[in-house]
């Protein structure tokens, strides 16, 4: 994986490590509607993709792939993609790509800070899932566009 100046990369660190509580975050969707980290976990785990920009060929075969394994995805985890693009770019991709998953916004770079993916132009391509009881549960940081959905699915089974 070739890291780009500016944008974000994984660095582990107190908080944002398997076994840690995730940190608690409130952003806006794609619909300008406040969504909280802690108000979602409950039933099912929650899996948080960071992604470096709406509409890129990369993230577009990324947020595809999700999209496309959604009927397994949907019964074991609640997703988010996560990015630095306005609610309004995320309403037009989610809308353009027909994904069935909400688009949160982090225009402040706050919440890819809080999880160590932060970078100057773009978050890290690295996505969290997070259990019922808030621990992160697995980090995936070498993520493979095409078969994301396998990816987290497999981690989904077994934690």
């Amino acid at each position: 994986m070739v890291w780009i100046p500016g944008f974000g990369k994984y660095t582990p660190k107190q908080g944002n490590r398997v076994g840690d509580d995730a940190p608690d975050f409130t952003l806006k969707d794609q619909d300008g509607n406040n969504v909280t980290l802690s108000e979602q976990l409950g039933e099912k785990p929650v899996v948080l993709v960071f992604y470096p920009m709406a509409g890129s060929p990369i993230c577009t075969k990324q947020m595809c792939s999700l999209r496309d394994g959604w009927g397994e995805l949907m019964q074991k985890a609640k997703v988010y993609g996560i990015s630095y693009d306005s609610p309004q770019d995320l309403k037009r991709f989610k809308s353009h790509e027909h994904l069935p998953f909400d688009l949160l916004s982090d225009q402040g770079k706050k919440v890819a800070k809080q999880f160590g993916v932060d970078g100057t132009f773009a978050a890290a391509r690295v996505s969290f899932v997070i259990g019922t009881d808030a621990k992160i549960k697995a980090v995936i940081d070498h993520i493979k566009a095409n078969d994301h959905a396998g990816e987290v699915l497999k981690l989904l089974k077994s934690n």
